[in-house]
């Protein structure tokens, strides 16, 4: 079984945004107000990411099944 390796990308540039998100070194590579934007963005550039969208510091982040 392959270990699972925790993942601690600094956000805190992009509050409130949508963040591509570099699957090998953890740094963001594209950032949009909203995530059709860019998803054009990641196809354009065929970028191979991860997507979230960063939380404002006035935003819970909620963790686990509820």
């Amino acid at each position: 079984m392959k270990a699972v390796k925790a993942r601690h990308p600094n956000l805190s540039d992009y509050p409130g945004r949508y963040v591509a998100i570099d699957d090998t070194t953890d740094r963001v590579v594209a950032d949009a107000a909203s995530l059709i934007e860019l998803w054009e963005l990641i196809r354009d550039q065929n970028l191979q990411v991860s997507i979230m969208r960063a939380p404002r510091e006035d935003e819970p982040v909620l963790v686990g099944l509820g």
